[in-house]
């Protein structure tokens, strides 16, 4: 009787197993510990918050609501999971998302009281319709690769005649662009707007290459190493 029992236990545990891994193979998920971008996508645009210079300067006044977060990314989605409209990686279901306004919503949105700002726009053909922000720039500036401090500020003629080069650029997207990047030599730079709100990006000046999805032009290039030349001798990593 008693091998008996044994014999059924470790059949039910045998059963149990496998059933654990047939749920784990169809849609077991979370599959893995997954550190998740600060991310939300709607009318097919993707948008990134974990800038904390998006929501800095004037608090942004909502808008119209577009649309609402439908599924949450985190500790539920898989590792291999494809965004699709509605999803939102830490937003809870049913959060709204609306235009700010004072700014295109495929540019910015607003979501649980946060600053969203697109990161991917396949419709977009230059980065000035990646990015509205023609006449609203205030200045650039310089910002520190180990530890994203502020170095120094572009002078108002470097920031007028880098702008004119970058709105122009095309978009090609950042998969393209990032497959040409062969160097560790990169400078943080960042672009403040006129309402007190600001947002960074990374250029890579040996193969001309802006992580937003572009390639940069000669006078761009010259106009960020010019700016990094003008500090002088700094401890290496400083920026």
């Amino acid at each position: 009787m008693a091998k008996k029992l044994s014999l059924l236990s470790i059949l039910l545990v045998f059963v149990l197993s496998a059933c654990s891994s047939i749920k784990n193979a169809v849609g077991g998920c979370p599959d893995a510990e997954i550190s998740w971008v600060d991310v939300v996508m709607i009318n097919g645009i993707k948008y990134e918050g974990e800038d904390e210079g998006l929501s800095e300067g004037e608090a942004p006044e909502k808008g119209q609501k577009i649309g609402e977060v439908k599924y949450m990314l985190a500790d539920n989605a898989c590792s291999n999971h494809k965004l699709k409209n509605g999803d939102a990686a830490f937003l809870p279901v049913g959060t709204e998302i609306f235009e700010i306004a004072g700014y295109r919503s495929d540019f910015r949105v607003l979501a649980g009281n946060k600053v969203y700002q697109v990161s991917e726009n396949k419709k977009a053909k230059t980065i000035s319709e990646l990015l509205a922000i023609e006449g609203k720039v205030k200045k650039m500036s310089l910002e520190s690769d180990y530890d994203g401090s502020h170095v120094s500020d572009f002078t108002e003629q470097e920031t007028e005649d880098f702008m004119e080069g970058f709105l122009a650029l095309e978009y090609a997207g950042y998969d393209k662009v990032h497959k040409k990047i062969t160097s560790d030599n990169r400078a943080f730079l960042r672009i403040h707007l006129m309402d007190g709100s600001s947002f960074n990006f990374v250029y890579w000046p040996d193969e001309n290459v802006l992580n937003l999805g572009a390639f940069g032009t000669e006078e761009m290039k010259e106009i960020v190493l010019g700016r990094k030349g003008s500090q002088g001798d700094r401890t290496p990593g400083s920026f």
